[in-house]
């Protein structure tokens, strides 16, 4: 998973169109842990104001119903049309695990990688799809990693 979405990643930037001009935004999602059959809840904040290129501040939190969780802080990428349309985003983070009853990863440093795909209406909300990857990138043995997809929903703060 983690090298399609590099893959993805680099291919969009060799054809994409302008990132989107944003506000502050909250997402909200819900999703399942693939291989592990936890039900898991996120939240992530995406800055308005790029730091580097069009890389937004992301912060990001999730909790699962096997008692894992994750808080990381890293960067988002919205690709697409500047108003009412799909687009496509891609958040890379490094972050802090708990395991509870999860999936054992190796230890408390993940990264996580996500690529949501949405629509983004005109007044700003946005509702899609997506998948991440999480993994402690070889740091550690196991490094068995952890996929989860979900379905999400942003609204801009204005």
């Amino acid at each position: 998973m983690r090298y399609l979405i590099s893959v993805l990643f680099v291919s969009l930037l060799s054809v994409s169109t302008p990132a989107l001009a944003d506000d502050a935004r909250i997402i909200v999602g819900a999703g399942s842990q693939l291989g592990v059959g936890s039900g898991e809840a996120s939240f992530r904040y995406i800055a308005p104001e790029p730091v580097v290129w069009d890389l937004h501040p992301a912060v990001g939190v999730s909790v699962a119903g096997n008692g894992s969780g994750w808080v990381g802080v890293g960067a988002a990428l919205t690709l697409g049309p500047n108003a009412e349309g799909l687009f496509l985003r891609i958040t890379s983070m490094a972050g802090a695990y708990r395991q509870g009853n999860g999936r054992d990863l190796g230890g408390a440093i993940q990264f996580r990688n996500a690529l949501d795909i949405g629509y983004r209406w005109d007044n700003g909300v946005e509702a899609g799809i997506g998948a991440d990857h999480r993994s402690n990138a070889g740091l550690n043995t196991p490094n068995n990693g952890l996929n989860t997809v979900y379905a999400f929903a942003s609204i801009p703060l204005k």
